[in-house]
């Protein structure tokens, strides 16, 4: 390899090692600035309450079959599977589920749930609630959420307004 080739390449390496470093750097940074859910108050930006508005309620309960039902159940019942029974979710402090064997950290996340909360705890759920049981990452496209909390608050007694 002639040594204009090996600068290329040794430039190019430290290039993806450089943009590595600063993508670590930032999320680690993002990490910092919003804490768990036990001591941090999310808010829903304009352009997801506008999704919130134009979702679709079915591709949010075909959403909930294919990812979430084989743990939660979608109809009025005291009883659990995996995970708690998510009828009436919205409006309840969270760890409160009679019946249901939360981990600690949930129990003392403190929070309630509304549409903030639970699109930042699905967001990332072990940046919302660090030490929580459940298995599972996150939906990290807003629109996923979107469409899946607008089928969760169908799940209410008295289904919560949206966020205006």
């Amino acid at each position: 390899m002639n040594n204009i080739m090996k600068k290329c390449c040794l430039s190019s390496l430290f290039l993806i090692l450089s943009c590595y470093m600063m993508a670590s750097l930032a999320l680690e940074q993002e990490d910092k600035n919003q804490a768990s859910l036990a001591n941090y108050n999310p808010v829903l930006s304009a352009d997801f309450k506008a999704l919130l508005r134009t979702a679709d309620v079915a591709a949010g309960e075909e959403f909930f079959m294919r990812k979430c039902s084989s743990c939660h159940d979608e109809y009025k019942s005291t009883t659990h599977g995996k995970g708690p029974n998510l009828w009436n979710v919205f409006g309840r402090k969270a760890g409160t589920s009679e019946g249901f064997a939360y981990s600690d950290a949930m129990r003392q996340s403190g929070h309630t749930w509304n549409f903030a909360t639970l699109n930042y705890y699905l967001t990332r759920t072990e940046r919302a609630v660090p030490g929580r049981i459940m298995n599972f990452r996150g939906i990290r496209q807003d629109k996923y959420r979107a469409k899946l909390l607008l089928f969760l608050s169908t799940m209410n007694d008295v289904p919560p307004a949206l966020p205006e």
